[in-house]
């Protein structure tokens, strides 16, 4: 297991916070979720953005990728959730079935369906072709911040602001079991590859790891101090990396729960972590509006094109945010002198 220092290259990510990150399957595009109502496609060899995903009336704060990489889903404080097409940005559908914001969306496995889980205490089923509205599935009386498929695809689960956790068979929307979180309310839920083990991100900065067989809880990881906001399985299940208000990111053993490495370097709320489907990257985003891409410390050949090009597209960027305010700066110094220039000539004021 990695116990060495990571390193992170920062991109200037937006204008507003970045509460969703999502990788595409072959690890080639980032998805951004921002507070600005944008959705931001990223080539990420490039550390630039290829298409900004406008439509949205107000903050989004959850994206994810399609099993086949070509379509995208992303849900926010307007109630819709819509689905986009990866390879042009243009929108495909937008159907509103919640009565408050949308937290969190997932595709199933086999790629039919999507959840989307709402501030209201409900579920959606979506069929994903048509954007047909399949069932709500009601059950929790406080948000629903977190939903995941099985595997397999026939169960789905769902972390609530209630304090507990349910599972529910997507065939039928019935409930077939639901376990209590200890009085905690629960940001995020990831099942690891194999459907074995549960993860979810705690409101009292605790990260909880569960047996979905037994429903028993395995392990309690405490390390943050405070709101745990997300949590994620590395690709091959031997890592976990969970993001938390107090601006860190926490790398734990998972077969132990044993803390290897804490990343800093964030300004503000880490809300979202995503690994590459490789595993070689970590992917961040928060309040201070930026992106961080980690890489282990260690001889690396893709190391170092990677941060060179986020680098550079920072750098450019700057440059480019530089020029535009000093020109509005330069605009508004002659608007300023306009008024003057007119009493001078004319002899008093318009």
């Amino acid at each position: 297991m990695p116990t060495s220092t990571w390193r992170s290259v920062q991109r200037k990510a937006g204008t507003d916070t970045i509460y969703g990150v999502a990788l595409s399957p072959d690890g080639k595009r980032l998805a951004t979720a921002s507070w600005d109502s944008l959705v931001k496609l990223w080539d990420v060899a490039q550390g630039r953005v290829e298409h900004t995903l406008a439509g949205h009336e107000g903050r989004v704060y959850t994206v994810r990728f399609h099993p086949d990489g070509q379509r995208l889903a992303s849900g926010g404080t307007d109630t819709s959730v819509r689905l986009w097409d990866a390879n042009t940005g243009q929108e495909l559908w937008n159907r509103s079935g919640h009565s408050s914001l949308v937290y969190s969306v997932d595709f199933q496995p086999q790629g039919e369906l999507l959840a989307s889980a709402s501030e209201d205490g409900t579920i959606c089923l979506w069929t994903v072709d048509s954007g047909e509205l399949v069932r709500t599935i009601e059950g929790h009386p406080q948000y629903v911040q977190g939903v995941v498929f099985t595997p397999d695809g026939e169960r789905l689960i769902s972390g609530s602001r209630d304090s507990t956790a349910a599972i529910w068979e997507v065939a039928t929307g019935a409930e077939l079991a639901r376990f209590d979180v200890i009085n905690n309310g629960i940001n995020s839920a990831q099942i690891n590859a194999d459907g074995t083990r549960l993860l979810l991100s705690n409101v009292d900065g605790s990260v909880g790891l569960w047996d979905l067989n037994s429903l028993a809880m395995i392990r309690e990881m405490e390390g943050h101090t405070y709101p745990a906001w997300s949590a994620i399985f590395s690709p091959d299940g031997k890592l976990i990396a969970s993001g938390s208000a107090d601006k860190t990111i926490v790398l734990w053993d998972a077969a132990t729960g044993t803390e290897l490495s804490r990343l800093t370097g964030h300004g503000m709320d880490v809300y979202s972590v995503a690994f590459s489907p490789d595993g070689r990257w970590l992917y961040s985003g928060g309040v201070d509006k930026t992106i961080r891409v980690w890489g282990l410390d260690v001889t690396d050949a893709e190391w170092q094109p990677v941060s060179a090009a986020w680098q550079v597209a920072e750098a450019e960027s700057r440059i480019e945010e530089e020029a535009a305010l000093a020109l509005a700066e330069q605009q508004r110094q002659q608007s300023a002198s306009a008024p003057k220039l007119w009493g001078r000539l004319f002899g008093g004021k318009r």
